[in-house]
């Protein structure tokens, strides 16, 4: 089985009890269906928890993703919140996924160097987003595209035309592959990083698989010196 730092060097190769209260419908929902939109700094512990259990720590959390309440149907509830540069949010807990609009894309830029000479970095969603910093433990990261859907590709492309390279960490799924043919059709320089976590649909779900493994080679052990 390939360990994280070695996954983690592959990867990088190519550049220098309680839980969140279900909303009443599962899967996405439109912006209009929200009421009462409050927007505050991530500190609530069920949420961190759930976030916790995916496998994101708690300080890239908050300082990544936004706390959001919201009415609908006449009852309140809350859950994670990503940001995009429109000011539209992707919210998500548990039990629900959806969007307050405009829908866009995310552009993280944590370099101030010349683009042309520097990398990019694409993540379907914001999940699999934290799961690399989380993966990268603290270690400088190239800058970042979250297009919080594929649909949102199109908005994206004079972003990754302005970077040197274009890493594509999308989902092991035929949406994903699509994509990163687009990215390849429109921009000079990509590489398909999904390979490097087969047989897992996306970053997060290799996350969370090797801290799974990990917990339970340690469990072994333990049992073993017992």
């Amino acid at each position: 089985m390939t360990d994280i730092p070695t996954v983690l060097q592959r990867i990088g190769s190519d550049f220098p009890a309680f839980r969140p209260v279900p909303s009443p419908a599962k899967g996405r929902t439109v912006a209009s269906a929200f009421e009462g939109l409050r927007v505050s700094p991530l500190k609530n512990t069920v949420l961190l928890d759930y976030l916790e259990r995916r496998g994101i720590p708690s300080d890239i959390a908050s300082r990544e993703c936004v706390e959001v309440h919201y009415r609908m149907r006449g009852k309140w509830y809350f859950s994670v919140g990503f940001k995009n540069r429109k000011g539209g949010i992707e919210i998500r807990n548990p039990y629900f996924k959806g969007a307050v609009s405009p829908k866009d894309i995310t552009h993280v830029s944590h370099n101030a160097g010349d683009r042309r000479q520097s990398p990019v970095l694409v993540f379907e969603g914001f999940m699999d987003y934290l799961s690399y910093l989380a993966l990268k433990n603290g270690q400088t990261v190239p800058d970042c595209v979250v297009l919080n859907s594929v649909t949102n590709l199109p908005k994206a492309v004079d972003i990754l035309r302005s970077y040197g390279q274009v890493c594509c960490f999308l989902d092991n799924d035929e949406a994903g592959r699509k994509a990163v043919e687009e990215i390849g059709r429109l921009c000079e320089k990509v590489v398909d990083k999904a390979v490097h976590y087969l047989p897992h649909k996306d970053l997060n779900e290799f996350l969370q698989e090797r801290i799974n493994s990990s917990q339970a080679d340690r469990t072994k052990l333990g049992q073993a010196c017992g």
